[in-house]
């Protein structure tokens, strides 16, 4: 941390209150001092003033507070610091008022007062927070999500400010509800804002509780991103499970007879269908249906991790088998053992790992990252991808052995906006859950909200749905959720759709010239949001970049 300015060099009076201001990384507090006495410094919970980061040792540090003022390590791990000396164990030093002072890389600061309170952050808007994780999540940067609840909203936007660094983003999701984007960093720190958050809530006693999800540790599907996040604050789960399919489509009710006598079979299925239809809820219930119901069901993008991770996360590693390889690790497939494994976004995978996991298939052994063995498995694959795995072999992205060993039985999942009966009873059903998690009454859908939601083309289908619905619930007045309660203003305007569903890269006959042209309307219409226009396209986010790659074509911004 840079080294503060010295303001001022007199001692303390006798009437001086003096105050500690301890910041570093994770830390940021500042702390009454005694008038005289000692005061202890360090990690320990019995501290007198307990710092509690990484870099500093248990008993870190004695102030003392004269006058003079001193300071004196006591033989700490990382040292003790003024300017760019360390001190001597056991060795007093004088230091003044505002003079920092260094303890392992937190800088603490005495001052006759607190400093004055951060200048209030701005607090965004929901659509603003949602586009600029977009942003993020596109230059492939890691970040986090957290969703703060709490009864004092004006206290929640002042414990924020003091918690988040200055490129981090503050937004109003609800009354009584923010969102904050933690940019640019791994997943421990967005877990560490998180728990000082609920540290500073039960500091003040205000009720409240806040949920966290990290990219890419959790995906990287901003809507998923956001759900997770909200329903870890509420402590609840909200999904379309095993009583919560809603089937009125007769394409749906012939689709889930269809799985039920697949999931007996013990083969690998391929679940094919846009962003949101609900892959993983049919991989679910083709385990639930399998003899391998009572085995475990594990689930792994494949798009969310780097190839090295994904690599150890499959099939496991041994100890010493990479840098920080400190002990043997099973992959999910050795880990499943008797059940299923769910790989999503499988279209995503990288060449050299497509080679390993045919072998796998092909001789039901595998070998971890670093073994000399081979182990042998008894797993079912069932894999989903928002790809044209076909048109992704012909241009030679993807094995056709491999694709084989996975599609014994290929299912096309039709996005939303071609089952639209099912609109209006998925959100009745998604309303309904989430009022019994908060204790209320189902609100009805008025008819201006039934109309406006099934004539929206919903290109993030029925996650997209969900979210709107979850929303709409904290934002409805009354018994009743109304066209202000959705977001009116994104679901009447003009939306592009798929050229082709279930097919979702450019089908057979189309030249680069088309497939160029289609992904330059999709992004005028989406107003340069490449997720929309992604969802819009039917590929991923990331298989979007690549293409405008591809095509030179520039990054848009969204207007």
């Amino acid at each position: 941390m840079a080294q503060q300015t010295t303001l001022a060099t007199a001692a303390p009076s006798d009437s001086d209150q003096l105050f500690l201001l301890v910041v570093g990384d994770r830390v940021l507090a500042t702390e009454a001092l005694p008038r005289r006495g000692t005061v202890v410094l360090g990690r320990a919970p019995d501290c007198d003033i307990r710092i509690d980061d990484g870099s500093i040792s248990r008993n870190h540090a004695v102030l003392h507070l004269g006058p003079p003022l001193r300071i004196v390590d006591t033989s700490s791990a990382n040292g003790t610091w003024i300017e760019d000396r360390r001190l001597a164990a056991d060795e007093p030093n004088e230091i003044r008022i505002d003079q920092a002072v260094r303890l392992g890389s937190v800088t603490v600061i005495v001052q006759r007062r607190p400093p004055p309170a951060p200048p209030p952050r701005r607090v965004r808007t929901h659509e603003y927070f949602a586009s600029r994780l977009e942003d993020e999540l596109d230059r492939g940067r890691a970040c986090a999500v957290l969703h703060v609840i709490g009864d004092d909203a004006s206290a929640l936007g002042e414990l924020a400010s003091g918690l988040l660094a200055p490129d981090d983003v503050v937004a109003l999701y609800a009354p009584g509800e923010l969102e904050l984007l933690v940019i640019g960093t791994e997943p421990e720190r967005g877990q560490a804002v998180a728990r000082a958050f609920e540290a500073a809530l039960e500091a003040r006693g205000l009720t409240g509780s806040v949920g966290c999800a990290s990219a890419p540790r959790d995906g990287r599907d901003p809507d998923a991103l956001l759900s997770r996040a909200r329903t870890r604050a509420e402590g609840r789960v909200i999904a379309v499970g095993p009583d919560d399919v809603v089937v009125a489509d007769p394409r749906m009710r012939a689709l889930h007879q269809l799985v039920e006598r697949v999931a007996q079979a013990d083969i690998s299925v391929l679940l094919q269908g846009e962003t949101g239809v609900g892959k993983e809820v049919f991989a679910e219930t083709i385990h639930r249906k399998s003899a391998r119901a009572d085995k475990p069901f594990l689930r792994l993008n494949c798009a969310a991790l780097s190839e090295h991770l994904l690599e150890s996360e499959l099939f496991g590693h041994e100890r010493g088998a990479f840098t920080g390889a400190t002990q043997a690790k099973a992959g999910l497939l050795e880990v499943a053992e008797g059940g299923v494994v769910f790989l999503d976004e499988i279209g995503e995978l990288q060449p050299a790992l497509q080679a390993k996991l045919l072998r796998v298939l092909d001789e039901r052994k595998l070998m971890r990252v670093g073994g000399l063995a081979p182990r042998p498995i008894d797993v079912r694959v069932v894999s989903a991808t928002n790809r044209d795995l076909d048109a992704a072999v012909v241009r030679g992205e993807f094995r056709q052995d491999l694709l084989f060993r996975l599609n014994a039985m290929s299912i096309i999942i039709p996005p939303l906006r071609e089952r639209v009966d099912e609109i209006v009873p998925l959100a009745g059903r998604f309303a309904a859950t989430i009022a019994a998690k908060l204790g209320r009454a189902a609100p009805r859908l008025t008819d201006a909200a039934i109309a406006l939601l099934r004539s929206y083309s919903w290109p993030g289908n029925v996650r997209e749905l969900r979210n709107v619905i979850e929303r709409a619930m904290v934002l409805a007045s009354g018994h009743a959720i109304d066209v202000h309660d959705l977001p009116e203003d994104r679901m009447r305007a003009p939306v592009a759709l798929p050229v082709q569903s279930g097919a979702p890269d450019a089908p057979h006959g189309f030249t680069a010239a088309d497939e160029r042209q289609r992904i330059l309307e999709a992004l005028e219409t989406c107003a340069g949001n490449q997720t929309h226009a992604a969802n819009l396209l039917g590929i991923s986010r990331r298989t979007l970049i690549n293409k405008l790659d591809k095509f030179a074509l520039p990054r848009p911004r969204k207007r």
